[in-house]
């Protein structure tokens, strides 16, 4: 009996206060600390049902705690584990005032007790924080206020109950009405797309036994009855008010659909932007397709022309033209065949060139052809003037320098140095005559140089002559 009685009076004095209600909702005994938290007598309340007690403010039309008390109840009675709810509004009536009611905020925990595996009572704990709330309701303006301006709704999901407690912004959201408290979950779980929802309550379901504080992160969908689509990312965290209690989470939602939008026209863009270069591509092959042709076409008139001229000045003309217009013609050639339409691989050009003029007009002399080129891209607006100096000075030095001489050789070299590509053409021939009048071949050297925005050095040897060009490969 002492012990009992012991019980009995730490029940009496405990700090918090406690209901024990019946299987079904009835109370069968209070604390002291819970009549001074609600001013209200123990022979008014024992015997009662919890909810005729304690009924929802009638004047509050937003009123949800008998409601939200009564799933809680209904689940810790249905699992045979303790429940804990979120901070919850519930005004209870003062006493000697009839009808009147006063606002009250909660942090309530409902734990069943069991005997032989049966429900027979559950306990209805409750910390009053009114206090605390109505101080921090200056805080929550403010929040709000940074959230309309960041987009940015909070909210509570509790799984247990299948409910959700929304902040204004969510509510706002979800187009409901202007105001903080606690919905049924399916109001939100319904407005998220159906492509997202799965993965959304997955993402939730996945982490029900994971540790306190576990973060669950995504992007989702939700559709507005005006079939608008808002996109949101929202990142929680799980919480537990009690060891056995299921986990709560505590999310915060913030609106990225303008930058969804951002993201979608730029790829779109970005497509288009593909399609067009692509286009561009084909376009300049084909260009490039018709130009050597044309140039081809060009070459060959001037070649039978040459070839139907009689001995003489008029024919090396001819002939020289239609190296030069062959020497354009296999720049365009290259751009064709490759999959590069703006840009020569000018190394291998070279090789090309000097095989060509090998078995040429050099061939004819007797004149072999080296070239050591470096591997490097151009673009065609220089490879163009390159090809036709390097033809120009090989065609010189066969035709002069090289003219009689037994095992002529010309040396064709590029390397790259500080940003320029090293253009180095050399024979060893009889050098260049300097009394002789400048031919046209020079003329059309020194042009393309300039045009190139090049530098051109020459040196006379024993024997033979060398040509070093450097080409800037950066516009200044």
């Amino acid at each position: 009996m002492e012990a009992v009685a012991l019980r009995a009076a730490v029940f009496d004095a405990a700090p918090h206060g406690y209901l024990i209600l019946d299987p079904d909702f009835n109370i069968i005994d209070v604390n002291r600390q819970y009549l001074d938290l609600t001013g209200a007598r123990q022979e008014s309340l024992v015997g009662l049902p919890l909810f005729e007690a304690f009924p929802d403010n009638p004047d509050d039309p937003n009123a949800d705690g008998v409601r939200n008390l009564r799933a809680s109840l209904e689940k810790a009675r249905s699992t045979g584990r303790p429940h804990a709810m979120p901070v919850q509004k519930y005004d209870i009536p003062i006493r000697g005032t009839p009808g009147g009611f006063e606002e009250r905020h909660w942090k309530p925990l409902n734990t069943p007790i069991l005997r032989d595996g049966k429900v027979v009572a559950l306990i209805h704990h409750v910390e009053d924080v009114t206090d605390e709330t109505l101080f921090r309701r200056d805080q929550a303006i403010r929040l709000r206020s940074a959230q309309r301006l960041n987009d940015l709704a909070f909210w509570e999901y509790d799984p247990g109950t299948e409910t959700i407690y929304a902040s204004r912004a969510l509510a706002a959201l979800l187009g409901l009405p202007d105001r903080e408290g606690t919905l049924p979950a399916r109001d939100l779980f319904e407005q998220v797309h159906p492509e997202d929802r799965a993965e959304l309550k997955g993402a939730f379901e996945q982490h029900m036994d994971a540790t306190e504080h576990t973060v669950v992160s995504l992007a989702h969908r939700l559709i507005k009855e005006d079939g608008t689509t808002t996109w949101l990312s929202s990142h929680g965290e799980l919480v537990r008010d009690h060891r056995d209690t299921p986990p709560r989470f505590v999310v915060a939602s913030l609106d990225i659909t303008r930058a969804k939008q951002r993201e979608e026209m730029l790829a779109n863009t970005l497509e288009e932007r593909d399609r067009l270069l692509a286009q561009k591509e084909t376009l300049l092959g084909e260009v490039n397709h018709r130009i050597k042709n044309s140039l081809q076409l060009v070459a060959s008139i001037l070649s039978t022309d040459a070839r139907r001229a009689g001995p003489g000045e008029v024919r090396e003309r001819l002939h020289g033209a239609a190296a030069r217009v062959r020497a354009v013609t296999s720049v365009h050639e290259m751009l064709y065949r490759s999959n590069e339409v703006t840009s020569v691989a000018f190394g291998a050009y070279l090789r090309e060139l000097c095989a060509n003029l090998a078995s040429g007009d050099a061939g004819t002399a007797g004149v072999e052809i080296r070239c050591d080129a470096a591997d490097v891209n151009l673009a065609a607006d220089k490879a163009i003037p390159l090809a036709l100096i390097v033809n120009e000075l090989a065609t010189n030095a066969i035709k002069h320098g090289l003219a009689g001489i037994a095992d002529g050789i010309i040396r064709v070299t590029t390397s790259l140095e500080d940003g320029r590509l090293v253009i180095d053409v050399a024979d060893n021939g009889t050098g260049k005559d300097v009394d002789a009048k400048p031919g046209l071949g020079t003329s059309i050297i020194d042009g393309l140089v300039a045009q190139l925005d090049a530098s051109m050095t020459t040196t006379h040897a024993e024997p033979g002559y060398r040509v070093v060009i450097h080409v800037p490969l950066r516009s200044a």
